[in-house]
């Protein structure tokens, strides 16, 4: 409780003594909280510091996976095919003419009058079932009763079962039509749709399964033109809209057909991806080197050092603005073994003949043009030099980043809760002395309003007795 001491009686403003009281007796207080901010500042700063040599660390793990140089592959023509690499591409040309891509098979239904328009019969089996299966994958059985029985009904239950379909309802002007998009291209991946309208496990066992009507408006079981792609016979209650086709191409003038538009067989550690014909026109696909990549992965290096070395200096500081952490060994080792990297001997090489130096501010520079040099000379040294510097180097990062921060964070952390401790019991001594004070001067108010009050009447006993005479 607080108590307000506001002199109404002797005249003293004692709040404002009260106060410049206070100041004084909180004042190893206030050495405390600066304290508390101190510690708590360099805590922050170390959490910078950890973030900025962790990056570090990855910038150099980037370079130690590095073992040999990605190859990249280019297209003549992105708008006919992409291409991507991995493991395995040898630097070669191409050349890629695209009949045709592949295509999948797609059917539809015949007119709805309405989406909730009941497509089974349940009156005499009031389970039925339809089987779906694309090419040689897996057969999915799609329960149809009283709680799907309608259009789109049975495309929600499809598409949940995650068949290899991808079901859809389609209003074309004379009704609406349920759609069936096979998931997979190529003439092998064929859709097949099967009724089992008794609900015994056996499907198009009856006519009843295949009369195209009831449940069996759904039968998709027919045979084909070899030459066209086109239904000849069968069970085929559907229509089919789109030709289930294989993609033609010729590939260094071999020819070559595939069920899928990406294609990663042909040329070992080449990806090709097809996106339309090539209308006849033959396009290069050029395999090499690809070193931009490596060169994106050093000036990811080059800015990661440079990071942790200005995040050190700032927690240094200067002979002008002290930091956080002035005279900190931590900082002082880290700074030594980053710096390392570009003095040290790696590989019986150094980064500065790949072109990675520093100026006389520490600042680390990247030179593409001597690193080309050094790839055309000699690219297994420069990856191996490379790897060398990131085998050596990520075990100490490793352990400045598991180890020596965090343990650093956690000692400053003790020592934070330990001074936030002692500030609350001071606190609270110090409330006691405010009230003390408080009771204090309240009471002195009290003795001069007592006096006060005792000198007003004797006045008036003077008065009165000198009236009388």
């Amino acid at each position: 409780m607080t108590l307000t001491t506001s002199g109404i009686f002797s005249g003293i403003n004692t709040d404002d003594i009260v106060s410049k009281l206070m100041q004084v007796e909180r004042q190893p207080l206030t050495v405390l909280q600066t304290k508390e901010a101190a510690y708590a500042a360099k805590i922050s700063g170390l959490g910078n510091l950890l973030s900025s040599v962790s990056s570090f660390k990855s910038a150099v793990t980037a370079l130690k996976d590095s073992n040999s140089i990605s190859m990249k592959a280019t297209s003549g023509d992105t708008a006919v095919f992409t291409t991507t690499t991995n493991a395995g591409a040898t630097a070669a040309g191409h050349t890629i003419k695209v009949i045709n891509i592949a295509f999948a098979q797609s059917i539809y239904s015949t007119t709805f009058a309405n989406t909730t328009d009941s497509v089974a019969d349940l009156s005499t089996y009031a389970t039925q079932k339809l089987q779906i299966q694309v090419g040689s994958g897996i057969a999915f059985a799609i329960t149809v009763d009283s709680t799907n029985n309608t259009l789109a009904g049975i495309k929600d239950a499809i598409n949940t079962a995650k068949t290899d379909v991808t079901a859809s309802i389609v209003n074309d002007g004379s009704g609406n039509r349920l759609v069936l998009a096979s998931n997979k291209t190529g003439l092998a991946n064929k859709i097949v749709i099967k009724v089992d309208e008794d609900n015994d496990g056996t499907f198009e066992e009856n006519p009843d399964d295949q009369d195209m009507t009831g449940l069996s408006k759904l039968a998709f079981n027919p045979t084909y033109d070899g030459a066209t792609g086109l239904v000849n016979g069968g069970i085929a209650s559907l229509s089919q809209s789109l030709i289930p086709k294989d993609a033609s191409l010729e590939v260094d003038g071999l020819a070559v057909t595939k069920s899928s538009n990406t294609i990663t067989d042909v040329i070992a550690g080449v990806t090709i991806n097809l996106k339309k014909d090539s209308a006849g026109a033959t396009i290069n696909l050029d395999v090499s080197k690809d070193n931009d990549a490596l060169k994106t992965k050093i000036n990811s290096l080059v800015g990661a050092y440079n990071s942790v070395m200005n995040t050190v200096k700032s927690l240094q500081g200067t002979s002008t603005q002290q930091g956080v952490l002035p005279a900190d060994s931590t900082l002082r080792s880290l700074a030594s073994t980053v710096r390392g990297v570009t003095t040290n001997t790696y590989n019986g090489s150094s980064l500065a003949l790949l072109g990675i130096t520093h100026d006389r501010n520490g600042v680390l520079s990247f030179d593409t043009a001597i690193f080309d040099k050094a790839l055309a000379a000699d690219d297994q040294n420069v990856m191996a030099t490379l790897n060398s510097m990131a085998t050596s180097l990520e075990p100490t990062l490793d352990t400045y980043i598991k180890t020596v921060i965090p343990d650093k964070q956690k000692g400053y952390g003790s020592t934070t809760k330990l001074l936030a401790q002692r500030e609350a019991e001071m606190q609270r001594k110090l409330d006691k002395v405010e009230l003390a004070l408080r009771k204090k001067f309240n009471n002195l108010d009290a003795t001069v309003q007592q006096l006060q009050g005792q000198g007003n009447y004797m006045a008036q006993q003077f008065a009165a007795l000198s009236g009388n005479k």
